[in-house]
């Protein structure tokens, strides 16, 4: 390793710990410091801290709730779009931290212009002037990872030019580091982290965040989308200069209208319909969804744009997320099932794209399935009838016990964002009502001949590939048999926790044997008359102390169950 590498490496791990002095400063601050007990965040504090009161300049009567927000806003970009991230994930979180959570605000003073422009003619490789005739220096927009100005080509076509932030990275990467250790910590010591596997879902964050921090990836996300819909014209797509664009700098068509956050000012939404808007935007998600597959993962009124002739634009492409095949047939399974009230068929589907675990009561299942979607009858007079609807389901997979895989999570969450918005656009709008004659279309694409024969080929391929190997496989495992090797291997659930307390009910066991046996012994001996006066004294010692020890087995038997019962209710 070379001297500079060691020094990198040095300055990294100095960074990493002061990085963490700032967190544990703000959440003690914030008195937090209890949700992440088992984290090791306490190594970070001070001796003078410790023995502080927390809230003494801050406000001490504010919910938790709202305690956390503000810190994941003091801790910058990261931890923010953790907050953001977590705010659609009802299985993990109550709701009044999700609620507080969506109030988190993605907005931060604009970096200088001197500091931006330096960045741009870097990345670009050319002066300011010979890439663009005019550049605005005020930002349409400054965000966490970076921020937008609007510019004109030297052909006069007007662009918006999206710049990341000066030394995001490596902020963000020292960032990412803590969250994942956080994660391993929490996983290992507190039982709510482990049920909701906190390191799967910390590594999920890691690749959507590194993915939006590439603009490149982002164009090309872009121009997938303007293929795809390039034949309706209700909807528009900006069109990537790829000559101005690059991993860090992404230069696009500029698409003026108005966004969905001023839709409510009257004077801005004149002569738009929004119940329209609203039948376009919904229609175009729903297509990218089962059709494309890939969709725009960030439905916030501020990425969609109401533009003259009722089109409506969509912008800011760092987040999107993709659905298998698989899965689709899955989701569009849950639908049908969802208009046809059908319990059975919506809990394969379910099943299809969680899985089946071996500790899953099936037939419980569908019950609880088949209760949820009577809930939904009963309660179809709400306009956020698809919102509450996935709530139920994501709270009934975390009874069952059940892994959200990362996909439907974040499929689970746009939609109930994408509801949200519709209906803060339009309040008569009913995401359900609107599915119906979507499903019916998509009904002929689904079993058309083409569709059905491709499937029909994928299977023959699966079981073409079975039969080859089920002879050699077959031979194998007879020869197994016949030579004495086949094993039957039986292992139930928790079985490393029955064994323990199996290993402990033998210990127990062998343990009262040989004091019974003690204390039967001396308590003959005692009652000898022929004994001295000494020997009576010890052996009175040694009875005292035998039963002594059967007292306090019981106590550590007694407080051993009740630490198991403490930690599996954590």
């Amino acid at each position: 390793m070379t001297k500079e590498q060691t020094w990198h490496r040095g300055s990294r791990g100095a960074r990493l710990r002061a990085r963490y002095r700032e967190i544990v400063t703000v959440v003690w601050e914030e008195r937090l410091l209890q949700l992440f007990r088992g984290s090791g965040l306490e190594e970070y504090l001070s001796e003078r801290k410790s023995t502080e009161q927390a809230a003494g300049t801050r406000e001490r009567d504010l919910p938790v709730e709202v305690r956390l927000r503000r810190a994941l806003e003091r801790l910058g970009p990261v931890f923010t779009k953790i907050g953001q991230h977590l705010a659609t994930r009802s299985d993990l979180l109550p709701p009044a931290i999700l609620r507080e959570l969506a109030r988190l605000q993605d907005e931060v003073p604009a970096v200088p212009w001197p500091q931006m422009k330096a960045c741009i003619e870097a990345e670009l490789g050319a002066p300011l002037k010979k890439l663009f005739r005019s550049f605005t220096h005020t930002p349409l927009a400054a965000a966490s990872l970076g921020q937008v100005h609007r510019a004109t080509l030297p052909d006069g076509t007007p662009v918006a030019v999206k710049i990341q932030r000066p030394g995001i990275i490596e902020a963000v990467e020292i960032d990412l580091d803590v969250v994942h250790d956080l994660a391993s910590r929490l996983t290992k010591h507190v039982q709510w982290a482990k049920n909701n596997d906190l390191v799967t879902i910390a590594e999920d964050f890691t690749v959507a965040l590194r993915t939006e921090l590439d603009y490149a990836r982002e164009g090309h996300s872009l121009d997938r989308f303007r293929s795809a819909f390039a034949g309706d014209p209700s909807l528009v797509f900006p069109k990537v200069y790829w000559n101005r664009t690059t991993s860090r700098v992404l230069t696009m068509e500029f698409i003026k209208g108005v966004p969905g956050t001023k839709l409510e000012k009257r004077k801005r939404a004149a002569g738009i319909d929004k119940a329209a808007l609203v039948r376009t935007g919904v229609g175009a998600y729903f297509r990218m969804i089962f059709q494309l597959g890939f969709y725009h993962a960030d439905p916030h009124p501020g990425n969609l744009i109401a533009l003259p002739g009722g089109q409506l634009g969509f912008v800011d492409f760092g987040r999107v997320a993709t659905i298998s095949e698989k899965n689709r047939e899955a989701a569009f399974d849950m639908v049908m099932a969802l208009l046809d009230d059908d319990p059975a068929v919506a809990t394969e589907a379910v099943l299809a794209m969680t899985g089946v675990p071996p500790h899953i009561d099936l037939s419980a299942f569908e019950t609880d399935i088949g209760a949820l979607l009577a809930r939904y009858r009963q309660q179809q007079t709400g306009s956020r009838n698809l919102e509450a609807l996935m709530q139920g389901l994501l709270r009934l997979l975390k009874v069952h016990r059940l892994q959200i895989p990362p996909g439907l999570a974040a499929l689970l969450g746009t939609l109930g964002v994408l509801e949200g918005v519709a209906v803060q656009l339009d309040p008569a709008f009913d995401m359900i009502e609107f599915i119906k004659p979507f499903v019916r279309t998509l009904m002929p694409e689904r079993y058309r001949p083409e569709r059905i024969f491709k499937a029909s080929l994928r299977t023959a391929r699966s079981y073409g590939r079975f039969l080859n190997v089920l002879p050699v496989q077959a031979t194998r495992a007879l020869r197994r048999v016949a030579e004495g090797e086949f094993k039957l291997s039986v292992r139930p659930d928790d079985y490393e926790a029955l064994v323990d307390r199996l290993f402990s009910g033998v210990y127990l066991l062998a343990y009262a044997l040989i004091v019974g046996a003690l204390i039967v012994g001396f308590a003959f001996l005692v009652g000898r008359q022929d004994l001295s006066r000494p020997e009576r004294i010890g052996y009175r010692i040694v009875l005292f102390a035998a039963v002594a020890s059967v007292i306090w087995l019981l106590v550590r038997s007694v407080r051993g169950e009740w630490r198991r019962n403490h930690a599996k209710r954590r």
